[in-house]
């Protein structure tokens, strides 16, 4: 039995029972009363297969997926043909052939005819149906299948085209806008093959601020503010809370009842994504998607790529700059962690909350009256960890630490084992003490460093992904290849008329000093008896990385001895990774 349908060619209706599913997709995450939205395409496809005699077994949905971006991973869809290749569905209902597919007909006919091979009829409420083993109707849908994918490549370069020449002229090329900023007009004028073109832009720039400082610029140079006011300074507790933290900076906005982007409250996710947002500076910026375990990129944001001049590699600017540049790349040193020096506080032991002091389990150890104590829960059991607590004498482990570091200092002009501890030492020592407009400079310097590496490793990225593949393609890797890296040469060109630390001279006979007859550098009248705790740990920082306590063989009955000299061993100062360090001199 065959009945007209509205695109006027018959409509093969089944004689038979057969289980459909609809099929629904759309680009984008939306819920309106067009035609395309999900609900009314729901309502579709159930409604044909009624119509058809089919036994309805519900809706496959791919929400926010493309049709026409063959790297789009279509989940629901890939459920519903492994469904098909089961026996479990016979017709395949969509709203138009676009909701199938939009992608090159080459790519969507090996589904066709795979499906058609498992007798499944596709059918579309406005098109028909197209049944397996009808030349016709297979001719008719691979016209279809061309005409969406041909709309569909029109529309793509018409945006592409459109935020090409945005990106070109400076312009931001649309999207949502970032937190404290909007967009306005701007006829841009360029010469373009010879020839002046004007075309309308659209920059960024702060949003106008309010008296009451309510509004969203306000907000995030109060946010900046905080964490310059507070990342140098001392801080006793955990690292995740201290003050200059995305957590602790999240917390207070939240405290503050200020309202995120959407209205509601900060998540830590949400707060670091603001602060990293390169568009603050000025900067055009693409996002940057996480992918998923089969390398498909995901909706959620890894980060932000700095879109560069092709033949500078400078940053493109976009607008006005929320954030000055120097500052904006000072901050991004600090929230990717490459700044933070061990917290110093004016607590009353000697060494903890400096993430040196570890028990033998690697957990940090705490204080108690006269005891260092692994952190652990009482009662919590790990493998092949130690059994029950782990204390030690706090005064006898701060001795022990003390005569390591005075070991060190004793021994300094005349044991060459000790000059690398000294070189790390003294270059703590001049950090520590350095000018902050300097440090600051340098700092501005070094992340937009570490932003141009991140520029070149993404061009990697996408030649191993094939975006460069062909002549032309690698003549342009190249191309990108030659700016990025001369752009970086020039960061660290002028890294070097910077200066690094300028590395002042220990005071070494200071530390050392003593009134003792013994000549103890920890006895009477000594430095380190003088010193308060405050002084006292920051020695500890200069020259040690870690410490590390072991549990005691046994409990030592009435007589007990604390073995310090068997269960601590003292890691001295190391270099760091080369990679966030940078060249010192000496002071002249």
């Amino acid at each position: 039995m065959t009945q007209i349908s509205e695109a006027g060619h018959p409509e093969h209706v089944a004689a038979v029972l057969r289980v459909a599913a609809g099929y629904t997709r759309q680009s984008k995450k939306k819920a309106d009363k067009s035609e395309a939205s999900p609900k009314t395409q729901d309502d579709a496809t159930a409604r044909k297969a009624r119509e058809r005699g089919c036994k309805f077994l519900g809706h496959y949905r791919d929400i926010g997926v493309s049709g026409y971006n063959p790297n789009a991973k279509r989940k629901n869809f890939e459920r519903l043909l492994n469904d098909c290749r089961d026996g479990k569905v016979q017709e395949i209902i969509v709203f138009n052939i676009t909701r199938f597919s939009r992608r090159e007909p080459k790519d969507a006919i090996p589904v066709v005819l795979e499906l058609f091979s498992y007798d499944v009829t596709i059918t579309s409420v406005s098109e028909g149906s197209f049944t397996p083993n009808n030349t016709m109707e297979l001719i008719m849908l691979i016209m279809r299948l061309e005409a969406a994918h041909q709309s569909s490549k029109e529309k793509s370069e018409v945006i592409i085209g459109a935020k090409r020449n945005a990106k070109q002229f400076g312009g931001w090329a649309g999207g949502a806008l970032p937190y404290g900023m909007e967009s306005y007009p701007h006829p841009e004028t360029r010469v373009l093959d010879g020839k002046p073109v004007t075309i309308i832009i659209r920059l960024l720039r702060p949003v106008p601020r309010l008296p009451d400082g309510s509004d969203q610029s306000t907000i995030i140079l109060r946010m900046v503010d905080r964490i310059f006011e507070f990342k140098s300074k001392p801080w006793h507790g955990k690292r995740n809370a201290h003050p200059a933290s995305v957590s602790a900076i999240t917390t207070w906005l939240n405290e503050n009842e200020i309202p995120s982007q959407n209205g509601g409250h900060w998540r830590t996710p949400t707060t670091k994504r603001v602060l990293t947002d390169p568009r603050l500076a000025g900067f055009a910026a693409d996002p940057v998607y996480r992918k998923d375990k089969d390398g498909y990129p995901t909706r959620t944001l890894a980060g932000y790529k700095i879109l560069r001049d092709p033949e500078t590699g400078e940053p493109i600017t976009i607008g006005e700059a929320l954030i000055p540049p120097p500052r904006w790349f000072e901050l991004q040193e600090w929230l990717d962690g490459r700044s933070r020096e061990p917290s110093l506080t004016r607590g009353e032991r000697l060494l903890t909350a400096m993430g040196k002091l570890k028990c033998e389990c690697a957990r940090p150890m705490t204080g108690s009256p006269g005891i260092y104590k692994c952190s652990r829960p009482s009662g919590v059991v790990e493998p092949d960890q130690h059994v029950g607590g782990n204390t030690i004498n706090e005064k006898e482990v701060d001795e022990h630490v003390a005569r390591k570091i005075m070991a060190v200092l004793v021994t300094a002009e005349d044991d060459p084992e000790t000059l690398d501890i000294l070189a790390e030492a003294t270059r703590r020592f001049a950090k520590h003490n350095e000018v902050p407009e300097m440090r600051s400079e340098r700092a501005a310097l070094l992340g937009e460093s570490v932003e141009t590496k991140k520029s070149i490793g993404r061009l990697y990225d996408d030649l191993d992904l094939g975006i460069y593949e062909g002549a032309i393609g690698r003549a342009r890797f190249l191309q990108d290849k030659e700016v990025l890296e001369e752009r970086l040469a020039g960061i660290e060109r002028r890294i070097g008329e910077v200066g690094g630390l300028e590395l002042p001279v220990l005071p070494i006979a200071e530390w050392t000093y003593t009134e003792a007859p013994d000549g103890d550098p920890l006895g009477k009248g000594s430095w380190w008896k003088k010193a308060d705790v405050a002084d006292r740990r920051m020695l500890v920082s200069l020259f040690v990385d870690e410490i590390r306590v072991t549990k005691a063989a046994g409990r030592g009955g009435s007589n007990r001895v604390c073995q310090v000299e068997k269960r601590v061993s003292v890691r001295m100062a190391q270099a760091q990774d080369e990679e966030v360090e940078l060249d010192v001199v000496q002071a002249a």
